[in-house]
């Protein structure tokens, strides 16, 4: 129905140009920034151009009373409809077909019903017929009525059909020589069309229909000579194929983006700008690719290129130093993992002063969070690779509180704390360490899923430290939850094995050596890659020395000399020792001679991989000159080892107690007694803390109860005895077996003090020393399973044989005598004698009850 004019003498549903021409359809914008309506649904006529040539031959007589400013909006706008479809020749004769003109008008009812994939098709299928292609003017009908579907398409975000027609008229219009403006328009819409997809794709992670698009792009903006934006492109692709790990291509793409910016261009210095910035980009990501494909010195020749190039940037601005200290991290970073850390230390130091002058200048740092941070970390590991361990833990340290004072920054907070936490443990500043590592842990469990690498990482140095401290139960616990993870957990960041075998030492240590041997065999079993050749040898040694110390001495000699054929041991202590721990095995067997000439051996040789083991070895051949009362031999072997010992405060710490203990054996109780303030002084002077300074505390008051003894002073040994007893057994356990020799050694000292007592008063003391050794005794037997601590029970056993001769009780002695006897003790051990003075006791006795 035409409008019809209101009361204020206004077009009554008609007050826009856009509802003139095309009812009630609201007007959209397309690529060209033009107002495009969409087109009003009308009856089925046939389609006369020459109706819309004369808009006033049907309009004029419904418009007659409205304003002439209202008159010239409706003239206006039906010339947006003149100007898409307006079919004429110059001389407003029709160069179509009523039935061609049908065509369109069919394709234009597809596009009021949002057909426009069925619109596209309709003209594409126009387009195969080759007669309708033959002018000039069919194909630029043809060309805009493609631009048209392309604009509505893209208006009702239907990106691929807009893309395929805006595609299809830039193929039309690229024919013809004058295609004007609208080739411009295809081509603009094309470029935007493959950008949406591009960015579609990219979002569904299909980076390789991504490349696709943006390669297209690409090639859209070179064909128009718009070298910059098309080698924007070119770094897009570059990065695509690099989220495809494929790094070779995203050089490739790199490569050709960088000869694009020279084509044209005499010298760097004459190129544009923005063409520079393009180049620096591309280098740098050239650098990035190189170094993921390990190719470090290409990775460092493009850094080398872009730094320069930077550098001399119109103005070097704020964002140009960023640019440029940013890249210069990067650089130190690639220099570090070349090995270059010299070259690496002065590059990270030229960026520290640069972020110092900055700070002190603006207050601000000059490049992001992430790569000041990353400074940091790069400074610490070059001060590491020159031995600076107490530089790298400053910086550390520096580094820590600025994470601290960073929003959101736990993930990089959980990293330092670990790697600080790492090195105060391996300068066995365990106390501060421990706290450091559980707190990154802890965050990392928050970050993180539980079996990602950098929680299980961080498990590892936690249960280390546990266990560098003595703390094996808690040691024990983390190492299982590693092990537990071995099954679950792909790619392990931790050595299976070398958990394994850490398992195995804590076994070891606690006593538990059949426990131990089996976990030392398990991990033999996973360290039999070539790349694991030093840790299998460790195992071995320890797997040996477990054996040696059930009593399969000649399984453990096998493995000692198995060892000793390794060649590729021969500049590690492993050879040293093996040597060492044989030697031991040959003295439990009672060959004196073979294993002093194995130590002599030892100790005479100068290399200096042995400088570690030769500690041990003085030891070692410092005892068995004791043994032979060579006393002067003995103090000069006990002198050299604490002489090799350096920092080491364990190994000066056991030379000088050996050494006391030769100057008590040889009557010199005073001397031993300063020798062995000695040692507690160095002890308390060592920055040593821990279960290791306790351990060393307990040993040298042990040492200083048996000096008390043989002075005559039992009050002051079992004082001695008693302090020592209290820090075996919190730092070791109750059942660790030298806890319970501790508790025997105590409870002789006590029978000693009994026997200068009257029977009334000594019975108390004796039954109870008795409970004690009992009480020690079964906790011996139950771990004695093949073995491991027969000299133990025995020892115990011929104590309780005395205390039931003292009882008068000659049937359970004899019966305890009997259990000793069939013992297999070596014949060269002090218990034999000891046994033989029981057998005289219970003999004495014997003969008194009958």
């Amino acid at each position: 129905k035409p409008p019809t004019v209101n009361s204020t003498g206004r077009g009554r549903g008609v007050d826009r140009q856009t509802k003139v021409a095309f009812g009630n359809h609201p007007a959209t914008v397309d690529v060209r920034g033009k107002t495009t309506p969409k087109p009003v649904k009308k009856k089925k006529t046939k389609f006369h151009s020459n109706l819309l040539h004369n808009p006033l031959a049907n309009g004029v007589g419904l418009i007659s009373d409205f304003a002439q400013d209202f008159a010239h909006e409706v003239v206006d706008g039906i010339k947006v409809v003149v100007d898409v479809f307006d079919d004429s020749s110059d001389d407003g004769a029709s160069a179509l077909s009523l039935e061609d003109e049908d065509w369109f008008e069919t394709v234009m009812a597809h596009l009021e019903r949002d057909n426009h994939r069925t619109a596209l098709k309709s003209l594409l299928s126009f387009k195969e017929e080759q007669r309708l292609m033959a002018t000039v003017e069919s194909r630029r009908k043809l060309a805009e009525s493609l631009l048209k579907v392309a604009d509505c398409s893209l208006e009702a975000n239907k990106t691929n059909v807009a893309a395929d027609a805006y595609e299809e008229a830039h193929a039309i219009l690229k024919k013809d020589k004058h295609s004007g403006d609208n080739m411009k328009l295809a081509l603009k819409g094309c470029i935007k069309c493959n950008k949406l997809r591009a960015k579609e794709m990219e979002g569904a992670q299909d980076y390789d229909s991504a490349i696709s698009h943006r390669t297209k792009v690409y090639q859209f903006l070179d064909e128009n000579n718009r070298t910059a934006p098309a080698c924007q492109q070119q770094v897009k692709i570059a990065h695509l194929h690099a989220e495809n790990e494929d790094f070779a291509k995203s050089i490739v793409a790199l490569s050709e983006g960088i000869q694009r910016l020279h084509k044209g261009v005499e010298t760097i210095d004459k190129m544009a700008s923005c063409r520079v910035d393009i180049l620096i980009q591309c280098y740098e990501m050239q650098a990035i690719c190189y170094a993921r494909l390990e190719k470090w010195y290409e990775a460092l020749e493009r850094y080398n290129k872009a730094l320069p190039l930077i550098a001399k940037k119109d103005g070097y601005d704020a964002e140009g130093n960023k640019q440029y200290n940013s890249m210069l991290i990067q650089k130190s970073v690639l220099l570090l993992t070349m090995g270059n850390h010299r070259l690496s230390a002065n590059t990270i130091s030229q960026y520290l002063k640069n972020a110092t002058f900055s700070q002190q200048m603006a207050g601000a740092l000059i490049v992001d969070d992430f790569d000041h941070a990353l400074a940091l970390d790069t400074s610490a590991a070059t001060h590491l690779k020159s031995g600076n361990v107490d530089k790298a833990i400053s910086v550390f340290k520096e580094h820590l509180a600025f994470v601290k004072s960073l929003p959101n920054s736990d993930v990089l907070k959980s990293g330092t704390l670990h790697r600080l936490g790492c090195l105060l443990a391996n300068k066995k500043q365990y106390g501060s360490a421990l706290p450091l590592l559980n707190e990154a842990l802890g965050i990392k469990k928050t970050v993180y899923d539980e079996n990602h690498k950098s929680v299980l990482d961080t498990t590892w140095a936690v249960a280390a430290t546990y266990h560098s401290m003595g703390n094996k139960q808690k040691a024990l616990e983390q190492y299982l939850v590693l092990m537990d993870k071995t099954n679950n957990v792909d790619d392990m960041p931790v050595d299976v094995a070398h958990v394994r075998h850490c398992v195995g030492r804590l076994f070891f240590e606690d006593g538990k050596i059949c426990q131990a041997i089996d976990m030392f065999r398990s991990a033999l079993s996973e360290a039999e890659t070539p790349d694991k050749l030093q840790l299998k040898s460790e195992i071995m040694l320890n797997l040996a020395n477990s054996l040696t110390a059930i009593g399969e001495v000649d399984a453990g000699i096998e493995i000692y000399d198995k060892l000793l054929r390794g060649k590729w041991l021969k500049k590690t202590k492993i050879p040293f020792l093996s040597r060492f721990n044989r030697s031991l095995a040959l003295l439990k067997e009672g060959e004196l001679e073979e294993a002093k000439g194995i130590l002599y051996q030892i100790g005479e040789n100068r290399s200096s991989t042995a400088k570690d083991a030769k500690g041990k070895i003085y030891l070692a051949l410092g005892h068995v000159a004791a043994m032979d009362g060579n006393v002067d031999e003995a103090v000069d072997y006990f002198e050299n080892s604490f002489d090799v010992a350096g920092d080491d405060i364990s190994a000066m710490a056991r030379g000088k107690k050996c050494f006391a203990m030769v100057q008590m054996n040889s009557g010199q109780i005073a001397e031993a007694f300063t020798t062995l303030e000695e040692v507690l002084e160095d002890i308390s002077n060592s920055s040593a803390e821990g279960r290791t300074v306790n351990i060393l505390k307990a040993e040298t008051w042990n040492v200083m109860a048996w000096a008390y003894k043989k002075d005559g002073d039992l009050s002051q040994a079992k004082n001695f005895a008693k302090l020592a007893l209290q820090i075996y057994k919190t730092e070791l356990g109750e059942k660790n077996p030298i806890t319970l020799r501790n508790v025997s050694n105590l409870q002789l000292l006590l029978l000693r003090e009994a026997e200068n007592l009257e029977t009334s008063e000594a019975k108390s003391i004796i039954d109870a020393v008795k409970y004690e050794l009992e009480d020690a005794l079964g906790v011996f037997v139950e771990m004695n399973g093949m073995g491991v601590y027969g000299l133990d029970v025995a020892s115990l056993k011929i104590n309780l044989g005395f205390i039931a001769v003292w009882q008068k009780k000659p049937k359970k002695a004899r019966k305890l005598l009997r259990q000793i006897q069939e013992m297999n003790l070596p014949s060269w051990h002090s218990l034999i004698n000891r046994s033989v003075v029981l057998e005289e006791y219970v003999e004495a006795l014997e003969k008194r009850e009958r």
